[in-house]
């Protein structure tokens, strides 16, 4: 695997922008907002999207039973919202891993099931899924690419290859990972833009199995032809002369013989594999409420595999069990009542 030697200066966070919104991940093969909105089938099916929760404007991923991982620059806190597979959980604690951009942030309640991750640094050349919660594809340059157009706040995913990686000592955020934009790499091929933050990065093993190899942290850019001219975010597939960053940080990216791309970044998961398992390792954490439940009366009381708790509003959310009837309480509590069932969920209160 190549380490890449790039000058982290030239990228952004993928932050939105002042002005016009420039969020977005950006797909070679089309332009149609309803692209790649839909969770991939096939050899991707089991590529991570079942994994992608909504994070403030951004994404995160599920790495444990009570556990996400996102990007720390996105700037969540306790009492923040995590949406997934139709619940809202409440962050409780926000960790930053030190000198790093990753986050993994714990939650009041379970989930249910939780992406594998990449522990082995070898990335290098494997097929990558990745995700965002972008907008569209803008206007072509032509011979280059396209700009970054609308934002529309939907979940889409695309494809890459993991081209290298930044070393720990090139890089103010740890080790990186990178993958390029290629036009001829397929209609999936896909690139950051701002907004893409947190999300996962999924490589495909030796073993078939995706493992979280990544999270968004940064792209290349933004761009413009001249140091004179407005600078703009985009997924080009041929970057060369032009100067990329902010004004007063530019640099000519070198002509070359052959095109080269916008380059994209990710936490390295496998830098960092051995504490992410020390921080989601906690089995029933002391001091939070555990919903249980039980067939019936005379049966053993387990924790139910996916809850999520708002001590605020004194409510507790969980999927509705399916055909078979199950008593429910909650630890920590003084009292659970039953209030309705909606929208395949039951839902409850409780009194501390």
């Amino acid at each position: 695997m190549n380490a890449i030697a790039s000058a982290w200066l030239l990228a952004w966070w993928l932050l939105p922008l002042s002005g016009p919104p420039v969020r977005g991940l950006i797909l070679s093969g089309s332009g149609d907002p309803a692209a790649n909105t839909h969770p991939p089938t096939g050899l991707l099916a089991s590529g991570g999207w079942q994994w992608q929760g909504r994070w403030l404007f951004a994404l995160g991923t599920v790495v444990g039973p009570r556990h996400f991982v996102t990007a720390h620059h996105l700037g969540g806190r306790p009492g923040d919202v995590f949406e997934f597979r139709g619940l809202r959980y409440l962050a409780q604690e926000v960790t930053q891993r030190a000198g790093t951009d990753l986050d993994v942030v714990t939650v009041a309640g379970r989930f249910a099931d939780f992406a594998p991750l990449q522990a082995a640094a070898r990335e290098g050349g494997r097929p990558l899924l990745v995700f965002g919660r972008g907008g569209r594809r803008g206007d072509p340059e032509p011979g280059r690419g396209w700009w970054v157009g609308e934002y529309d706040g939907v979940q889409r995913w695309g494809t890459n290859t993991v081209a290298g990686w930044v070393p720990a000592d090139r890089s103010p955020v740890g080790e990186l990972l990178v993958m390029d934009f290629s036009v001829s790499a397929g209609a999936d091929e896909a690139m950051y833009a701002g907004g893409d933050s947190g999300s996962g990065a999924f490589v495909l093993d030796r073993d078939g199995v995706w493992r979280l190899a990544g999270i968004g942290f940064s792209v290349e850019g933004p761009y413009a032809p001249d140091t004179a001219l407005p600078v703009r975010s985009g997924a080009l597939y041929d970057t060369r002369g032009l100067w990329a960053g902010f004004p007063g940080s530019q640099e000519l990216l070198p002509p070359g013989p052959s095109p080269t791309g916008t380059l994209g970044y990710m936490t390295r998961i496998s830098a960092h594999a051995a504490w992410l398992g020390l921080q989601t390792s906690a089995a029933s954490p002391s001091g939070r409420r555990i919903l249980e439940s039980a067939p019936d009366l005379r049966a053993a009381f387990t924790e139910e595999s996916a809850y999520a708790v708002d001590d605020a509003a004194r409510r507790v959310e969980a999927p509705v069990p399916g055909p078979t009837s199950r008593f429910y309480r909650l630890r920590g509590a003084s009292r659970l009542e039953f209030i309705s069932v909606d929208g395949g969920l039951c839902r409850f209160r409780f009194d501390p």
